[in-house]
């Protein structure tokens, strides 16, 4: 299923299906549950804090203080150029860089604005929402009916182990 995901100025996400909510990271909104790791993930959000601590993940050892120390500097250093290799241009990118240019040099001041408007963060993705069949067994007391289960499935949201949809990037 197709839906909307949009960053709020927040930190936080909302899920769209046409112009109707149907999710959100925010605790305090209606419908379906988000991850906002997985929603930081769409938007390519990087989480430098997890980077440094998955390089540097002890810092008990002995002779640690309270201040900047060489290891949690290298560890800033790792973490800041970690994300710099996640953001490195596409040949797409430079394509619709060449392409802008060329419409600029014609004069076509409208096609240079909208390239520099595609070059900001996006604030809406579509994304999939992952599904999957579910199986139900009715059963039916009454007149002819009686101790006949019926098996009927029901296509509904696949949610991960902590009861969020799963969303995909299309």
């Amino acid at each position: 299923m197709k839906a909307k995901l949009i960053k709020k100025t927040d930190g936080w996400y909302n899920l769209y299906d046409g112009e109707i909510g149907i999710g959100s990271t925010h605790e305090e909104l209606q419908g379906y549950k988000l991850s906002k790791q997985n929603c930081d993930e769409i938007f390519g959000v990087v989480d430098v804090e997890k980077l440094a601590n998955e390089a540097f993940p002890d810092e008990s050892e002995p002779g640690w203080r309270d201040s900047f120390s060489p290891r949690e500097r290298k560890g800033f250093k790792s973490g800041f150029n970690k994300a710099k290799e996640k953001y490195k241009y596409t040949k797409e990118d430079i394509d619709k860089a060449y392409w802008a240019g060329m419409k600029f040099v014609g004069e076509d001041k409208g096609s240079y604005e909208e390239f520099i408007q595609s070059l900001q963060q996006p604030t809406e993705i579509e994304v999939e929402i992952e599904m999957e069949n579910k199986e139900y067994i009715l059963t039916q007391n009454g007149e002819g009916f009686e101790d006949q289960s019926y098996r009927t499935w029901e296509t509904v949201p696949k949610l991960d182990s902590e009861g969020c949809l799963i969303l995909k990037k299309i």
